[in-house]
């Protein structure tokens, strides 16, 4: 990294990217993590993504870590740097997002680029 974060690579969000969340689990240490499809496009660790629920009001989120099953190992996971409609499992992933709580998140809610 150089002088004041400059050549830092600056996580995104790709294309449309939308995730329909399937579950979401608490954390002991805090935070929680959202499990589910995504459904277009594409995000990387790190990003900062906007939920939108069924119900209430649309907040941002930050995708801290990227979780998906091995695809040759049962039973084991693996951790990419991003996560994409076109991946393995059928794009199934869990993402650890530490700022916000198990509460915040529902089954049919969405995480999806920018501000929909």
């Amino acid at each position: 990294m150089g002088l004041f974060g400059f050549g830092k690579k600056k996580p995104r969000v790709s294309g449309d990217f939308s995730f329909t969340i399937e579950d979401a689990f608490a954390m002991r240490a805090g935070g929680c993590v959202v499990a589910g499809q995504v459904t277009g496009g594409e995000v990387r660790k790190g990003a900062s993504v906007t939920c939108i629920p069924a119900q209430g009001e649309p907040f941002s989120c930050t995708v801290q870590e990227i979780e998906q099953p091995h695809p040759e190992s049962q039973g084991e996971f693996v951790h990419p740097d991003r996560a994409s409609a076109g991946g393995p499992w059928a794009a199934h992933y869990s993402f650890f997002i530490s700022d916000r709580s198990k509460t915040e998140f529902h089954p049919g809610d969405r995480l999806v680029s920018g501000n929909e």
